[in-house]
């Protein structure tokens, strides 16, 4: 059927659905971004979407730092989750196992240490059990949408940013 450019009536079907195909595989290539958090757990709704983006935005904003595209290889190790829990309140997580130059990579205890600490840290704060998620979501790089819950919740618990300068500034003081 290569010679049907030479027939238009016969061709047109099958030229459409090339059409169609190629202007999907082009959509594919431009969204792969929004693709790689949806290709890591292949379920997710277009809520658990945004909440995903919303906890990539709370987490960059708070801590001042580029997050990669890949948000749940990112959270894996948990030293991002223990510094926003710090950021949140300060010495809440005591310890946090850091990658060093020699040694990039943490091994999987240390990063469900570091993972632990962080749930830890975040029900001292007062985080409800029901918005708690699992080590295994964020270790395994399973259950994003519920990693994003359980960081809402932490921040929501989170003191306002410039509540300090503004009760100082007044001089007022609670009687």
């Amino acid at each position: 059927m290569n010679s049907c450019s030479q027939c238009s009536a016969p061709c047109r079907p099958e030229s459409f659905l090339q059409r169609l195909g190629q202007r999907d595989d082009k959509r594919k290539d431009s969204s792969q971004t929004q693709t790689q958090v949806q290709d890591k757990s292949p379920g997710l709704q277009e809520e658990d979407v945004q909440a995903v983006e919303l906890l990539r935005k709370n987490i960059e904003s708070r801590l001042k730092v580029a997050l990669p595209t890949d948000l749940a290889s990112a959270l894996t190790d948990g030293v991002v989750l223990c510094h926003l829990a710090n950021h949140v309140r300060p010495r809440s997580v005591p310890s946090i196992h850091v990658p060093s130059p020699a040694v990039p990579k943490l091994t999987m205890a240390k990063c469900r240490r570091n993972v632990e600490n962080f749930l830890e840290a975040c029900r001292r704060i007062g985080v409800p059990q029901s918005d708690l998620c699992l080590p295994l979501h964020i270790l395994e790089e399973k259950g994003l949408p519920l990693v994003a819950g359980t960081v809402s919740a932490l921040l929501q618990l989170a003191p306002p940013r410039h509540s300090v300068s503004t009760t100082t500034a007044t001089g007022s003081s609670p009687v």
